[in-house]
């Protein structure tokens, strides 16, 4: 654990007499196959939230397949290794059942793990629009249409696309809310092809997508005080750099990245962009380098030679990197994974999401 203020380490220390540091980065789990009970006392996890309040790198992932279970690791949040900071709800988040429900209360409350909900931005509306009523779908009504209609959204009318913008995020934010989540993953890919149609409303009418991030600040992220996340992942910079402050983490889809080198280009890339707005340090502090174990899980990522010349799986090495820009050397925010839930998948009940512990330890190494 690294930078753990003078008041925390007395309060971790009163409680190592009931659990070890390394318990909750561990390399194996404990009774693998039984989510619903927990042989961990009070204490431990009163010591584990103390941790996750802690100033330390952090772990996340885009967690997929949600569906609550408690008899399989893969789709419950808890299943996750118990140090996982964060993760951002890849689908199935807008209308959860009892057990996601109660899978959620038990990482957050006990934990102290966060959960975002998560999705694509690009148009007025997009994953929470109501679905078409049955009389719009007589009249012929298409889906762009009634978006158009049901936000108040018109092409011809900035002040109408404003007014729209502003009850988008705010029903992103009741969503919130109503659910108890943690915040918002907003996933920014502007330049990015996509296998679908999109107009990129929110992107293309001057200004819309500034408004989308201030009204959301208002009520998540950094400058709300609230302690709920505003995240942004795929192109943070594509976002105007006066708005760095409102967000927590920027999170790069650093995928296949085999070396320092490349991992710094897209630090830099940031670093950059938000220079005027905020320092180098800062904005490493808010990286998040993350590799697909959609396709790489297996193996924990693809081949990454360190500085030294050794070649470990990506996740790893992203945990090893530093960000460093002009000469200097910072800490990044984190490391995690897309479809991180694959990992368990792809290891034994012995090892489960072995390659997430492991870059755990590394960017955050137990006390003995």
């Amino acid at each position: 654990m690294k930078k753990i203020n003078k008041a925390l380490l007395l309060f971790v220390g009163g409680l190592f007499a009931f659990s070890s540091c390394n318990d909750w980065t561990e390399m194996e789990i404990k009774n693998p196959g039984d989510l619903t009970h927990t042989n961990k006392s009070e204490a431990y996890y009163a010591q584990l939230r103390a941790y996750k309040n802690s100033d330390h790198q952090k772990s996340f992932g885009w967690f997929g397949n949600w569906t609550g279970a408690k008899t399989s690791f893969a789709n419950a949040l808890q299943g996750l290794p118990d140090s996982t900071d964060f993760v951002s709800l890849w689908g199935n988040w807008k209308n959860p059942s009892q057990a996601q429900l109660d899978d959620l209360r038990f990482v957050q409350q006990k934990k102290g793990t966060k959960a975002l909900i998560c999705c694509l931005v690009f148009d007025i509306g997009d994953q929470i629009t109501p679905a078409i009523p049955e009389a719009e779908v007589a009249k012929g009504t298409t889906w762009k249409q009634w978006r158009h209609k049901f936000w108040g959204w018109s092409n011809t009318d900035l002040d109408s696309c404003k007014a729209a913008t502003v009850k988008y995020a705010n029903a992103i934010c009741d969503t919130i809310d109503k659910y108890g989540y943690d915040g918002f993953d907003i996933d920014a890919e502007p330049n990015y092809a996509q296998p679908f149609q999109t107009d990129k409303e929110l992107w293309n009418k001057t200004g819309i997508m500034t408004l989308f991030i201030e009204t959301l600040s208002k009520r998540i992220g950094p400058k709300s005080g609230t302690g709920r996340l505003l995240v942004i992942d795929g192109e943070p910079d594509a976002v105007a750099d006066s708005l760095g402050k409102n967000f927590d983490y920027f999170i790069l889809q650093a995928y296949s990245a085999g070396s320092s080198d490349q991992l710094n280009s897209r630090y830099i890339t940031q670093a950059e962009h938000f220079k005027n707005y905020l320092t180098a340090e800062e904005v490493a502090k808010k990286i998040i380098v993350c590799e697909n174990f959609e396709d790489h899980a297996s193996k924990g990522g693809v081949n990454f030679t360190l500085l030294n010349g050794s070649v470990v799986p990506s996740l790893l090495g992203f945990a090893y990197w530093t960000p460093t820009y002009n000469g200097k050397s910072y800490t990044k925010g984190g490391v995690g994974s897309y479809h991180m839930e694959y990992e368990y998948g792809a290891s034994s009940a012995q090892t489960t999401y072995k390659y997430l512990r492991r870059a755990i330890q590394i960017m955050n190494p137990s006390l003995k």
